[in-house]
């Protein structure tokens, strides 16, 4: 469905969810859930536009959403730092307004306003766990990324998050074998280690895209930091493009076997060889 333009996709999960609600009796926690996912993921929304960046689509599932930006938000990782903790601080801090209304009186305790209160803890501490694709893992990922490049970065946030994914798979399987039963809870990190195996299978086609529009990312840019690494010759220019700096604009000297200086690459020859060829094993001594 449509709404002022965005397109909002309910995954067929979401709806299990949504059914399983209905069988239970459970419409109310249903309908809770479900708006403050929505509204978790406009916060996300308004902060990418206030960062100048547009949202295409929504795709929502039981524990949140995942949404697709126009622009260059990969290639910022502080931006997308915000982004990504827009929506658990709405929900923490709603929380927290919610709470202080009740605890001092204005607002009369009831069954809907409690619904309101667990849920919006829930969905914010939930999404802060380190775990893709959920939203503490896109910091984590952002921040690798910043610190080891993309590839190297996306990996290591991969692993991180299947170590969280399958410490909470076991914690929930201990609770369950010990009869205090939360099929929730064991559900959840179910769905985020296939999550996780999908990010995985995408990874590949994530850094090549990522690497095909950062020319154009480049072009908007009037100065930008430097970034020198000394490389061998024979270096595959293939594996040269997973040593780019995310923040820095990428300079390559190359050596040749006496640890001579015998060229200069910069990141954009380095980009337009390796789009540009048919022939993916070029050396970096092939393109100087």
């Amino acid at each position: 469905m449509k709404f002022w333009g965005l397109t909002i996709k309910v995954n067929p999960l979401f709806l299990l969810v949504f059914f399983l609600f209905f069988l239970l009796d459970m419409m109310a926690e249903a309908l809770v859930a479900f708006g403050l996912v929505i509204i978790h993921e406009f916060a996300h929304l308004i902060m990418a536009y206030s960062a100048g960046y547009k949202v295409g689509r929504i795709e929502i599932f039981p524990f949140g959403g995942m949404a697709e930006y126009s622009g260059f938000l990969e290639m910022e990782p502080w931006q997308e730092i915000r982004v990504a903790l827009a929506g658990p601080v709405f929900n923490l801090f709603f929380a927290l307004l919610l709470y202080l209304f009740l605890y001092s009186g204005l607002l009369k305790t009831n069954h809907y306003l409690l619904l309101l209160l667990q849920y919006n803890l829930l969905i914010g501490i939930g999404n802060l766990i380190p775990a893709l694709p959920l939203d503490g893992g896109r910091v984590l990922r952002a921040f690798l990324v910043r610190s080891r490049g993309i590839k190297r970065g996306n990996e290591l946030a991969i692993k991180i998050s299947k170590y969280f994914a399958i410490s909470g798979i076991l914690v929930g399987i201990i609770v369950l074998s010990l009869g205090k039963a939360n099929l929730w809870f064991l559900f959840f990190f179910f769905f985020i280690y296939g999550m996780i195996n999908k990010e995985e299978k995408q990874l590949l086609y994530y850094i090549l895209q990522y690497l095909s529009r950062r020319e154009d990312f480049n072009r908007g840019l009037k100065i930008r930091e430097l970034s020198g690494q000394v490389v061998d010759g024979s270096l595959p220019v293939k594996e040269a493009i997973y040593y780019l700096n995310p923040v820095k604009y990428s300079l390559f000297y190359i050596l040749d076997l006496n640890s001579n200086i015998i060229g200069i690459i910069s990141e954009s020859r380095l980009l337009s060889s390796y789009f540009g060829q048919k022939d993916k094993e070029l050396l970096m001594k092939d393109i100087i």
